[in-house]
């Protein structure tokens, strides 16, 4: 389908539904044509810091051009380069600049930081209680900060478990639910085809390259599925708690104990996985949907893959001991904008239904409002979405203050102890030790 005929698409349900967003006084009514309201008058353009390049993100372009015709504000969107988007953008805000109105940036990697240095303007007063009711309840703590709204996600980005569906089924297996059941499977698909001493098929596979935020999201998702968590209430660890222990020694025995998996998952990220997937190299693996789906879903892989939430510790229940790891990209309002009633508008606009219903049907990836999940038209574009929907209403997202000094620590302490250079006892204990002495908590 093209983007004339997305667009026509989408313009059409606007018109009909007026449904999900604040732009004038009444709740759950979309403003469209005369009178203009005060907060749009006078204001000509927004600029928006995009995460990375637009030719990734055609959505964006597309929900914005979509704001620009109902209210007549152009925006601007700047394609940050993605080997400074953090110093880029904290710069500016530090500085004071009113360069960017709107940033597009997952709350992950600054939040609270940007709010407690004052660069953020709350948005509760302009976000309908319907929208807010639309996202999965778990991650919304992440954008909040003493019972204010700062971001409102566009789209998420839940961890899942891929696996080659046809060597799976040729063991007589099926997908694994638990750690137990993990291992057990792994060990079958775990072979020396050739006899040659060397194994040519792993049974699993997972990222842990020392860049801080690959291991933050894959010690994340083991931790979580543990029944553990990152932070305390106070901000103080909660991770070097038994859990954590657990979930850190059981990604330490899948190379060392079980041999499962390969040295080289230190080195990872999630694009060598998917390669190493795609052919047959590594039988199951977990990782990013939103970055893996795509590739995974479409030929010629597709029909030799399938995707389940990722294994649990045994004895627990999914969603009443715990919740799946997640992260996701949203929009916020700089403080210092000089239009920020319209740059508030444009954030909420973005965590609407249309601008979501974009996010999966034009670049396939998983909305946040969860009242997209009844589309079928979106169910039929992104690749494995019953069972990543699944996750995505089942998963949070836990923030903190430092986050690239606590990621970076994290991957020396996690990389350690896989091999072996410490006991995962004696890791955690580094790492909280080291985050205290670096002022991380």
């Amino acid at each position: 389908m093209s983007r004339k005929v997305v667009f026509f698409i989408l313009v059409t349900v606007i018109v009909a539904s007026f449904s999900s967003i604040t732009f004038a006084g009444d709740p759950g009514k979309l403003w469209y044509g005369e009178p203009t309201p005060e907060w749009a008058k006078g204001v000509d353009k927004l600029r928006v810091f995009n995460l990375g390049a637009l030719e990734y993100d055609p959505a964006i372009v597309e929900f914005c051009l979509m704001f620009e015709k109902i209210t007549g504000i152009k925006v601007d969107l700047y394609p940050a380069p993605s080997a400074t988007l953090l110093e880029e953008a904290t710069r500016s805000l530090a500085l004071g600049e009113s360069t960017y109105d709107v940033l597009d940036f997952p709350p992950i990697w600054c939040m609270p930081d940007w709010v407690d240095a004052g660069w953020l303007v709350p948005l509760n007063d302009v976000i309908p209680q319907k929208m807010i009711e639309q996202w999965p309840p778990a991650m919304v703590p992440s954008t909040m900060k003493d019972g204010k709204i700062y971001f409102v996600r566009h789209q998420t980005e839940p961890r899942v478990l891929f696996y080659r569906k046809d060597l799976v089924e040729g063991v007589g297996a099926k997908k694994p639910t638990t750690w137990s059941e993990l291992v057990e499977l792994a060990k079958k698909l775990t072979l020396d085809k050739n006899g040659d001493g060397n194994i040519d098929q792993w049974g699993y596979g997972y990222s842990a390259s020392p860049t801080g935020e690959t291991i933050h999201e894959t010690y994340g998702s083991f931790l979580y599925v543990a029944g553990g968590k990152f932070w305390k209430e106070d901000g103080t660890p909660a991770f070097n708690s038994p859990e954590g222990l657990e979930a850190l020694r059981f990604m330490v025995d899948l190379v060392n104990k079980y041999k499962v998996s390969p040295p080289g998952v230190i080195t990872y990220r999630e694009g060598p996985l998917t390669d190493l997937l795609g052919s047959g190299a590594v039988a199951m693996a977990e990782g990013d949907a939103s970055l893996m789906a795509r590739v995974l879903g479409s030929k010629p892989y597709g029909e030799k893959m399938a995707v389940a939430a990722p294994p649990h510790r045994d004895g627990l229940v999914p969603g009443k001991d715990f919740k799946y790891f997640n992260k996701g990209i949203a929009y916020c309002v700089n403080k210092n904008s000089k239009h920020i009633e319209a740059a508030k508008r444009l954030a909420v606009w973005a965590g609407g239904y249309e601008a979501n219903w974009l996010e999966g049907a034009v670049e396939l990836n998983i909305p946040a409002n969860t009242s997209v999940f009844e589309s079928s038209f979106v169910r039929s574009r992104i690749p494995f979405f019953d069972e990543i929907s699944k996750v995505v209403e089942a998963s949070q997202v836990e923030t903190h203050a430092n986050m690239s000094l606590f990621e970076d620590i994290l991957a020396k302490g996690v990389i350690s102890a896989i091999r072996q250079e410490k006991t995962p006892e004696e890791a955690l204990d580094w790492m909280v030790s080291e985050m205290k002495r670096r002022k991380v908590f």
